[in-house]
């Protein structure tokens, strides 16, 4: 397990308040769940890639957040039909590499209720960092350090100073806990 990814997990279901969240890349055909927060035991398995939100976001390359609504068949389908999951609420954003999907990262059930735009905006940031490492280990280069990543992170700050600033700190953070 990539530990960048699995850091991106743990970051965005903190900072978003989910339940639980995954991150799948894009394998051909399929989408393998690559790193999970609260969904144990998920990590190695695949879904068809135009199966469930992850499937649309996906295929369509647009960030979805909704509450959930009894009879949508998006519900059923993917890694929440195979967890068996009725979550209230779903945000999924794309992981994109050079205007490429290339996986997703997909939170459910926000504490307080269904996802905020700013929760949107923060896992799209996030899915970045991901996408990163997800093309990382495409090209089977090696995991980048924690300095690797913070400096990174500090590069794509000056494009979005608020935006990463808030990243790197929760990257930092979950970081100093080890």
């Amino acid at each position: 397990m990539n530990p960048v990814i699995q850091a991106v997990v743990d970051s965005a279901v903190g900072a978003t308040a989910a339940s639980a969240g995954w991150v799948m890349a894009l394998r051909g055909e399929r989408l393998a769940v690559v790193a999970a927060f609260g969904a144990g035991g998920i990590v190695g398995t695949d879904v068809p890639a135009g199966e469930g939100t992850a499937g649309f976001v996906a295929t369509s390359g647009q960030p979805m957040a909704m509450a959930a609504r009894e009879g949508d068949a998006r519900l059923s389908e993917g890694v929440l039909g195979l967890l068996e999951l009725r979550p209230s609420s779903i945000l999924c954003v794309p992981c994109t590499a050079a205007d490429t999907v290339i996986g997703v990262l997909e939170l459910v059930d926000k504490a307080d209720g269904t996802f905020t735009f700013d929760d949107v905006e923060l896992a799209s940031l996030l899915a970045g960092i991901a996408a990163v490492a997800l093309e990382a280990d495409e090209d089977d280069v090696a995991v980048r350090s924690p300095e690797e990543l913070g400096a990174e992170l500090r590069r794509l700050e000056a494009v979005d100073p608020a935006g990463y600033a808030q990243v790197a700190m929760l990257v930092e953070a979950i970081l100093a806990r080890g």
